[in-house]
């Protein structure tokens, strides 16, 4: 059996292998596969076959709303409790306790907030600095900038996680890891949640 997260430019495997949705023959794969995706198509495309089964239909929605990413649900259904950051295109902070989902919020991901100063003035069209140190006022635009869309964002997770621990995935996982030493990097949360439903369901 074969766990698969499809996104917008890829199929991502559980064994680490990657396939562009482009051109990925799903023929190829002739043994079980459980997926979840984001990319509508695909998610047309795969219904009624039989090896590929959508995990979204075994969700439990109470918990959650029923517009929430489906791969934002699987790094949730993953933990107990946890803070769970999702860093990527958008950073979605979710608040998890004795496996339930108390809530959580969308902020734009570091590129989005990147151009959203350019489209202000190019004078902003500046690089975000992963290495400011927040604890000192900033003396340059540079770092004016990268203030301004860090600080609020680690502030608000320091004091939502109060003693929960945080674990942090998605491709900008490390960037906001610099500011939270003493959380944790798991890029496996998507995979883990998905393998917590797929168990549970070869249990009924």
């Amino acid at each position: 059996m074969k766990l698969c997260d499809i996104g917008n430019t890829n199929f991502s495997f559980d064994d680490g292998s990657k396939f562009s949705v482009e051109n990925f023959d799903i023929s190829s794969i002739d043994e079980t596969v459980h997926y979840v995706s984001v990319n509508h198509y695909w998610e047309k495309r795969l219904d009624g076959e039989e090896n590929w089964i959508n995990l979204r239909s075994l969700i439990n929605y109470e918990s959650y709303y029923e517009t929430m990413g489906i791969d934002r649900i699987m790094c949730c259904e993953a933990v107990d409790n946890a803070l769970v950051i999702d860093a990527g295109s958008a950073i979605t902070v979710d608040l998890i306790r004795d496996g339930n989902h108390e809530g959580g919020y969308i902020y734009p991901g570091f590129s989005a907030m990147q151009k959203t100063y350019k489209n202000i003035s190019p004078a902003l069209d500046v690089s975000l600095n992963f290495d400011i140190d927040l604890a000192t006022m900033p003396k340059n635009t540079e770092d004016a900038i990268s203030f301004g869309v860090i600080a609020p964002l680690i502030s608000h997770i320091r004091t939502l996680a109060d003693k929960l621990p945080i674990l942090i995935t998605g491709g900008d996982a490390e960037k906001l890891h610099n500011f939270l030493p003493s959380a944790s990097v798991d890029k496996t949360l998507v995979f883990k949640g998905m393998k917590k439903i797929t168990q549970g369901l070869q249990t009924c």
